[in-house]
């Protein structure tokens, strides 16, 4: 429904069949809904209709802040998706992991440990393993950046929507959002009194309990408090200990207040605090090679520990002989104000957190005592962000703006060998055909027995980095006519990160210079040689003393003549006695940084770029709009914050720090809408040059930026209202992905085509990239019914198909991940706020893998992480 005054419309949005509504007062135009993002989050106008989930009446707008300034969402000229909490609600969506199954485009996965989460959109996102490297995908909730996916897997609190913005955003977004951005809304804080409570409970005795209230404490001060808690049992059982892994174990609280002291001034203040203190996460055995089996093998042949099954990898069952244990906690604080001008709107949203991050991992993911790493990762973010953006109804729009972003990052990483070390790397070199070798090796080098890999050895670093970042940006839109606009935004961002690294490698046997200590033996073995044919005990140094007498000069020739040997052969594995024992040196020699004698090695990474958006957009008719788009985007350099690090070399493909990621993208899109629903297609065709690999070789990560990487495809998303009960939505993403030119890949232990023996690099340029779905399909049906003047009710279906594809590049193709998921819920609601919801989550128990690797220093083997199986449960909520 709706009032004509002054030239505006104020409309009700109403969610179907759900009590109350929620009014917005919106500037209109003939073609656009343009308002700044302060005005609407003002006026609380709220989503009724979303891309991927249940929609109200075609007639009733979809309101999206893409742009940083309110549109619909069939006019707005950007590949978008959004979900509100009707959705949400219906299909127990609990965090941005569950959100994929609504959004075909956008991949979550959960890996490591908890706060290891990947964001993908459209093939492309990185970052999750390393504090050094930010994703390519940023997070923002209520306008707040959330630079590290540890601070963004938080369970949603109580939302307004969820956006996902697709392609390149750094013409607004500032800060590293090169392959795209996930856009958090929560609700307003309220005038008038409200709230709800909820509880669930479900399988794996899963509880979660959420409440939030919100009213006025004056007629101009309004407040919103919420919080949540979130328990669960674990999916995967530890064959060791019987205990479980990958629980659920979380809670969060969160206030708001809302002052507007005029109509012309608002401030919003925003304070969260979340804890995590799981047990995660687990990975099973997919392919046991020799070096697995020799920990299984009973002794003398093996160490007679635990190892999981890889012949049943969805069992769950894994062998760890110390939990992996994940404690995290986050906190912030944030404050915007919005002052409308008159002729435009002044917005500042200013934030400070903290996020810290302990992690400890049983790394060899087996129930032998071989090695552990702890982890402990503290972030202090500062962020500030001023926009002024045009306000009313004119033919000329237009938003500037600058972004300003600080952050300290530590990082204390360690890895720590355990008291079965000695005995596995013994039966190692013993596979390698040189049983006592290691002994003797120390009796040989003046090292006591034992020396090599003692219990509580390893590596132990502390790296520091302090990153700054500042961008200047923006945008405007010309109605040429009442139905050409065109678009134009252009941003300038600077980035400095300086870093400090200092690693203590206690490792005896990693600090060994194989080829070094090979050349001694070469040479002693030529010189004795030499003396032999002579008929000379070279140990005997009279002997040599009496020899040179009789023959002059040849002590000089025979050492001449043994070095030239050692030095011709200590590189070659076949020659030289002691170069295969590398394949136990599982650590790299660490040199610290910055170095002062490397003037590469300076512990600093800065950059700048000016990316830019073009953009026409016509409509065609008035139901139909197109649009095309020609825009880059900017990813900063990265620093490999770990043991792994190797000092900077021109000639090396992978090291210390990385370039930075700059990304093109042509988009050709077209929004149809109808009286019963709407049709909304993009083709796209983008490129990420430098893309920054981050690829695990089975003993540590290989930085590196890939040539490029391209990607070709289409979404489609579309929603359907054939009759009023039931709407249907359909979305489909279509991906083309290839390495356009790769030709420095870290190499790995499986790929013996591309790979020769010791080499460190193959070429993938021309490949397809592994973990890249070529198929991404979800649907969803949504029956709406009303039983009674007093009560309704709503049965849910969602289905979400995946094809099949390689996981990553440095494991076997025949690993791959399919996906066929199927979410349903029914749910019953009354006039006074009660609401009932069965739901269930996977139900048909769809098995795949989430993510594999190489397992640790076992080569030959496997690892992965399975997705979550069927779980169900019942909510119950109260709204007043």
């Amino acid at each position: 429904m709706e009032e004509k005054n002054n030239n505006k419309k104020s409309f009700v949005f109403r969610a179907p069949r759900r009590e109350g509504h929620i009014k917005g007062s919106l500037s209109m135009k003939s073609k656009h809904v343009k308002k700044p993002l302060g005005d609407i989050l003002m006026a609380g106008a709220a989503l009724s209709a979303l891309t991927a989930g249940t929609a109200a009446a075609q007639s009733d707008e979809i309101i999206v802040t893409a742009a940083k300034r309110a549109q619909t969402l069939q006019e707005v000229p950007i590949a978008v998706s959004v979900v509100d909490d009707e959705v949400i609600q219906q299909s127990q969506i609990i965090d941005l992991i569950d959100i994929q199954t609504v959004v075909p485009s956008l991949r979550v996965s959960q890996l490591q440990n908890s706060s290891q989460t990947t964001f993908v959109i459209r093939g492309f996102g990185n970052g999750a393993n390393n504090p050094g490297i930010e994703s390519s995908v940023g997070v923002f909730i209520d306008g707040v950046y959330r630079s590290r996916s540890a601070a963004a897997i938080l369970d949603l609190p109580t939302l307004d929507r969820v956006e996902v913005l697709r392609g390149p955003q750094s013409t607004l977004f500032g800060k590293n959002v090169s392959a795209g951005a996930i856009s958090i809304t929560t609700k307003l804080p309220e005038y008038e009194w409200g709230g709800s409570v909820e509880a669930t409970y479900g399988n794996l005795d899963q509880t979660i309990f959420r409440g939030s209230l919100t009213g006025p404490i004056t007629d101009t001060l309004a407040f919103r408090v919420s919080g949540n808690t979130n328990n669960r049992d674990g999916f995967y059982t530890n064959i060791v200990d019987g205990t479980e892994q990958n629980e659920r174990d979380r809670w969060a609280v969160r206030g708001q207040l809302l002052w507007e002291p005029s109509d012309v001034l608002s401030f919003r203040v925003i304070g969260d605090y979340n804890k995590i203190d799981e047990i995660c996460c687990g990975a099973v055995q997919l392919l046991t090679g020799p070096e697995t089996q020799v920990i299984g093998a009973p002794p003398p042949f093996g160490l007679g520990a635990a190892i999981s099954d890889e012949n049943d990898p969805f069992g769950r069952n894994v062998a760890l002989d110390q939990p992996t244990t994940n404690e995290l906690e986050g906190k912030g604080i944030s404050l915007q104000a919005d002052w409308d001008l008159g002729f435009a709107q002044l917005t500042s949203i200013t934030a400070y957190r903290e996020q810290t991050d302990f992690a400890f991992t049983d790394v060899d993911f087996t129930g032998a005592d071989i090695a552990v790493q702890p982890q402990d990762r503290e972030y202090e973010t500062f962020t500030q962000e001023i926009r002024l953006a045009s306000t009313g109804d004119n033919r000329f729009d237009w938003l500037v703006g600058a972004f300003f972003f600080d952050e300290d990052v530590f990082l204390q990483r360690d890895v720590v060998f355990g008291a079965d070390i000695r005995p596995f790397a013994d039966l190692l070199v013993a596979g390698l055909g040189a049983p006592g070798a290691l002994g003797g090796l120390e009796t040989n080098l003046g090292f006591a027995p034992g020396t090599f890999f003692g219990d509580g050895q390893g590596v132990f670093g502390t790296y520091n980095m302090d990153n700054q970042s500042y961008s200047f940006f923006g945008q405007f839109d010309y109605d040429i006519t009442d139905r050409l606009t065109v678009t134009g935004g252009v941003s300038y961002i600077r980035d400095e990160k300086s870093a400090v690294g200092i690693s203590n490698l206690t490792d005896v046997f990693s600090n060994l210079d194989l080829v070094a200590v090979g050349n001694q033996f070469l040479f002693q073995g030529a010189f004795a040689q030499a003396y032999a044919d002579f008929g000379v005990d070279a140990t005997d140094q009279a002997a040599i003393a009496a020899f040179e007498m009789m023959q002059p000069g040849t002590l000089a020739a025979v050492t001449a003549g043994a070095q030239a040997f050692a030095d011709a052969n200590d590189t070659n594995p076949e020659v030289n006695p002691v170069l295969p024992l590398a394949a136990v040196q599982f650590f790299n020699p660490q040199v610290n940084f910055p170095d002062p004698n490397n003037p590469l090695d300076d512990g600093e990474v800065n950059g700048d770029e000016v990316t830019w958006t073009a953009r026409v957009a016509y409509d065609v008719t008035d139901f139909l709009n197109a649009y095309f788009t020609y825009s880059t985007g900017w990813k900063a350099g990265a620093f490999n914050l770990s043991s792994d690090s190797r000092p900077p070399d021109p000639t090396n493909g992978f090291g210390r720090v990385t370039d930075p990621e700059e990304v093109r993208l042509f988009e050709l899109g077209f929004k149809a809408s109808f009286p019963s629903g709407y049709v909304n297609i993009a083709l796209f065709d983008q490129r990420i040059e430098g893309f920054q690999s981050n690829a695990f070789n089975g003993v540590g990560f290989d930085l590196v930026n890939a040539g490029e990487q391209s990607v070709r495809g289409f979404e489609v998303e579309s929603l359907y209202n054939p009759w009023n009960p039931l709407t249907l939505t359909f979305g489909l993403t279509y991906l083309d992905p290839e390495y356009d030119s790769f030709t420095m890949a870290p190499c790995s232990n499986f790929d013996f085509v591309n790979c020769g023996a010791g080499e460190q690099f193959r070429d993938l340029s021309g490949t397809r990239p592994a973990g890249i779905h070529e198929i991404s399909m979800s649907t969803s049906a949504t029956y709406t019914h009303d039983f009674s003047d007093t009560m309704s009710g709503f049965a849910r279906i969602e289905y979400l198909h995946e094809s099949r594809v390689p996981l990553i590049e440095t494991i076997p193709d025949r690993f791959g991940r399919d996906v066929r998921l199927v979410n349903a819920s029914v749910g019953i609601q009354t006039e006074g706020g009660f609401e009932i919801i069965a739901w269930g989550r996977n139900i048909t128990d769809n098995e795949y893998l989430l993510q594999g690797f190489p397992t640790v220093a076992q080569t030959g083997s496997v690892a992965g992480y399975t997705n979550t199986p069927r779980t169900y449960g019942v909510t119950v909520r109260k709204s007043f």
